[in-house]
Parts: structure tokens; C-alpha cells; sequence
């Protein structure tokens, strides 16, 4: 976990440097865009690449739920500590970042106790099946929306918002943020999908 956190806590603090400089100069607003879709892709790259080594291990279903929920609380904690360094510290100005930012987080929290849960089902060898069709669904429901958020931002051109910044809404950071995050988390969402299908053992 403490590699994790170094990786994001770093991630962060490039989103932040791009974003200072994007309403500048629009080369920033693109190396912005290109952490945010490299932390995104190393995300869901490396958490199906997980989820993929335990099903071939023949891990149990609860082991597989929990690194998939677990990823997905990390992506939702990138996501809440972007938004709150980003908008914050005053470095970009849009007034409803916060309310985003706590859906995040709340997200991020539910999504880790979660994982820490099922993991301890794991060890204890439990073969209650609530907490694993609880992850189906909630897996299911989360993958639909991701794919809602990423075809909302492009039908919106909010992509593009970064050439034509409004002072005091200037989204174009968050919405890269939400955009490579979606992606990232539908990604996993799909695998955990996958993973629990494939593994019909307990």
C-alpha cells in the first residue's frame, strides 16, 4: 500500500503542476491529460493483470472481489486527492469541485472497506456468497456509469474545455480526471466481472 500511495501522492503533484500552468500555456493542459490517462491505464493494467495471476491461481472468489474492490478504492482515492490539490489550494477555481471531491472520497473509503472485508472472508475460507453478489451488482452498476461519465464528457466537449477556459469554472482539469478515471474504473469493474465468472469455486 505504501507503493501505492508514493505512486499517487506523485501522480498528484504532476496533475498540479499541469493544471497551474495549462490556463497558460496549452501545453500543460495536455501533459495534464497525459498523466492523468497514463495513472488510469497503470491502474487498470496492473489490477487486471492481478485479478487475471489469482483466477489462474485458482485463489477463491472473495480474494479476487477484494484486489478488484481495492483497486477501485484507489482509483477513487487518485480521484478525490487530484480534485482537492487541484482545487483547494487555488491553483485552478471551479466552486463545485468539492462536492465532487466528497463523493469521491466517501467512494474511495466504502470501496477499501470493502476489499479489507472480503479479504478477511478470504482468510477465514467463508463461503457466504452476500458479499460477492453485493460486488456483482455494485461492479455492474459502477461499469455502467463509467461508461455514462466517459460518453457524457465527450458529447459535452468537455475534453476540449481547456482551450477555452471560463474564469472561475475552469472543470477542464477535473474533467480529465474524471474522463481517464472512468476508464480506468470500468476497466477493473469488467475484469472483477470476468474474474468472478470465470472462478466457480468458492
Amino acid at each position: 500500500m505504501f507503493f501505492w500511495m508514493t505512486c499517487i501522492a506523485a501522480s498528484v503533484a504532476l496533475l498540479a503542476i499541469g493544471a497551474g500552468g495549462g490556463g497558460q500555456d496549452w501545453r500543460f493542459a495536455y501533459a495534464h491529460m497525459a498523466v492523468a490517462a497514463l495513472v488510469s491505464v497503470a491502474f487498470a493494467l496492473i489490477a487486471i493483470r492481478e485479478t487475471r495471476a489469482l483466477a489462474g491461481r485458482n485463489a477463491s472468489r472473495h480474494e479476487i472481489a477484494a484486489v478488484s474492490a481495492q483497486f477501485m478504492g484507489l482509483v477513487w482515492s487518485w480521484c478525490a486527492l487530484a480534485l482537492l490539490t487541484t482545487y483547494a489550494t487555488g491553483i485552478l477555481s471551479w466552486k463545485e469541485w468539492w462536492l465532487f471531491f466528497i463523493a469521491a472520497a466517501i467512494v474511495a473509503g466504502l470501496c477499501l472497506f470493502f476489499a479489507a472485508t472480503l479479504k478477511k472472508d478470504a482468510t477465514s475460507g467463508s463461503d457466504d456468497e452476500t458479499l460477492l453478489t453485493l460486488g456483482r451488482y455494485l461492479s455492474m452498476l459502477q461499469l455502467g456509469g463509467m461508461i455514462v461519465v466517459v460518453i457524457g464528457l465527450l458529447v459535452d466537449g468537455k475534453m476540449t474545455r481547456f482551450l477555452n477556459p471560463r474564469p472561475g469554472w475552469e472543470d477542464w482539469a477535473a474533467n480529465n480526471i474524471f474522463f481517464f478515471g472512468a476508464i480506468a474504473l470500468a476497466a477493473i469493474s469488467a475484469a472483477a466481472l470476468k474474474g468472478q465468472s470465470r472462478k466457480p469455486g468458492p
